[in-house]
This record gives C-alpha cells, sequence and structure tokens, in this order.
C-alpha cells in the first residue's frame, strides 16, 4: 500500500479531486490518502515531511504561500521524496499573463460571499423539488429536468445546484400526465433527459439488484416503448432541448446542459 500525503492550506478537496482523475487511469491502484489541511506554518510542513519521508510517500499540496511551496520542494529534492506541486505553477502562469502578484491569502477560497449564499440556496431549492417532490417554486426555477426513471435527473440536478442554478427534476411516466405547470413556465427552460434503451435497462437491473427485486421496470421492450413516449412528447414541445446520458458523466451532463441555456461562457 502507498501513502500519498496530501498538504493545504484549505481543505484539501481540490487535490483529492484531481489525484483521483489522475489514478482512474492505473488499474487497481493501491493508495491510501492521508489529508492535512488548514497548514498554518513551517513547523507543521516539517513534522509531515519527515513522517512522508520516514514511510517512502508521495507528497501532493495545494498551498497558495510561495514560500510553503519552496519549502516543501527543497525538502522534498534533497530528501528524495516525490511530490507534485498543484496549484504552483497556475498561480505562476497566472502571474505572468494578469501582470499583478498573487495575493497568496488562503482565506480567500473560504471567503462567505455572495455566490457562497446563491449555491446554498439553489441547494435548497433543488432538495425540495427532486423528482417531482413539488412544483410549487416551479417559476423560481432556472432549470427543469424531465425524463424517465434512471436518466441521471437527480444526480445532474445536484451538480447543477452546486453551481447555483435552482432545479426541478419530475420523472416522465407514460400514460401518466405531466403537471400542467411544465407547460406554464418558459419551455427553453425545459430540459429532457434521455439515455439508450440498452444501457438504461442495464441501469435499471443494477438497481433492481441492489433492492434484490424483479420488475418488467427493466424489460427492454418497456422500455423501448417508454422512450418513444418521450420522443413524442419532445415532437410535440419543440421549444424542450433533449440532452443524451448515455455513458456520460454528471459534470458532462450538466455542462452541456450550461452550454444549451446559457452558452459556455456563463460565470458561476
Amino acid at each position: 500500500m502507498k501513502k500519498v500525503f496530501i498538504l493545504s492550506d484549505a481543505t484539501g478537496q481540490s487535490a483529492m479531486d484531481i489525484l483521483r482523475a489522475a489514478l482512474v487511469q492505473f488499474e487497481n491502484p493501491q493508495i491510501k490518502f492521508t489529508i492535512y489541511p488548514k497548514i498554518d506554518s513551517k513547523e507543521k510542513l516539517k513534522n509531515i515531511l519527515e513522517q512522508a519521508r520516514d514511510e517512502n510517500g508521495f507528497v501532493a499540496f495545494t498551498l497558495v504561500r510561495k514560500e510553503f511551496r519552496d519549502y516543501i520542494k527543497r525538502f522534498c529534492n534533497k530528501n528524495y521524496v516525490a511530490y507534485y506541486d498543484i496549484i504552483g505553477p497556475p498561480i505562476a502562469t497566472l502571474t505572468k499573463f494578469l501582470g499583478q502578484p498573487a495575493l497568496e491569502n488562503p482565506t480567500l477560497l473560504r471567503k462567505v460571499d455572495e455566490k457562497y449564499f446563491k449555491r446554498i440556496e439553489a441547494i435548497e431549492f433543488t432538495l425540495s423539488h427532486d423528482d417531482g417532490k413539488s412544483t410549487q417554486g416551479i417559476f423560481a426555477a432556472d432549470i427543469l429536468l424531465v425524463g424517465l426513471s434512471r436518466t441521471s435527473k437527480t444526480p445532474t440536478s445536484f451538480f447543477l445546484a452546486q453551481q447555483g442554478f435552482k432545479v426541478i427534476n419530475i420523472p416522465i411516466v407514460p400514460l401518466i400526465e405531466l403537471p400542467k405547470e411544465i407547460y406554464q413556465v418558459e419551455q427553453s427552460k425545459v430540459i429532457c433527459l434521455t439515455m439508450s434503451p440498452e444501457v438504461l435497462q442495464k441501469v435499471r437491473m443494477a438497481r433492481m439488484r441492489h433492492y434484490h427485486a424483479d420488475s418488467s421496470y427493466t424489460d427492454l421492450r418497456r422500455i423501448f416503448e417508454e422512450m418513444e413516449y418521450v420522443y413524442s412528447l419532445c415532437a410535440k414541445n419543440r421549444k424542450w432541448k433533449v440532452v443524451d446520458t448515455t455513458n456520460k458523466s454528471v459534470e458532462e451532463t450538466s455542462r452541456e446542459i450550461i452550454s444549451l441555456l446559457y452558452g459556455r461562457d456563463v460565470e458561476f
């Protein structure tokens, strides 16, 4: 088991996300992560780095203070410890591009501002309007997702909410009318999520195995019929935008939705 030491003056989550994204390219890597957040002194750094050296670990860090980054590099180079500076190169490049020095203030990342409250409000709104729970706030929604069961409506809604968008998601069920309010909102806000019938069947089968149950819910013929119904709805409501979620991550689906509604240059 190889050990990775993540050093940060904030939470260390950014470093964790980046390393996990890189590690998926390796087959079954045996890695143990240890996060050391809110580092504010060289004394703390020294103790952690000595442990990394003794355990032959890998050091990854997101520290905005150049003094601390340089200290880590000197220690690691002297003691033959593998390391990776995650935030230093982007800061250096942006310093040249912007023509101004970085503030090197770790508290800025945790600053509570208007965008933070906007995200919290969006998350609360989306939670209360998940899976057709309520249409009460439908006219306040930024995005309205509709789609068959297991087409990633809920996870996509929550990811979008974390970006500050108020989202309502409502399931499409053949023979059951959608709430009339859907047709009363600005129709360009409506996004219909679809998926390949074969892939949707696999997703549903995995769901049913989890509950140890069997159902026509996973019958491919029924799924094709459901999909035909969805396409007929979209044909009747031509302002709806259709996004195919087949084999896409939630992040990819969300980016496509944002691009369709707001363009690629939307500011979060």
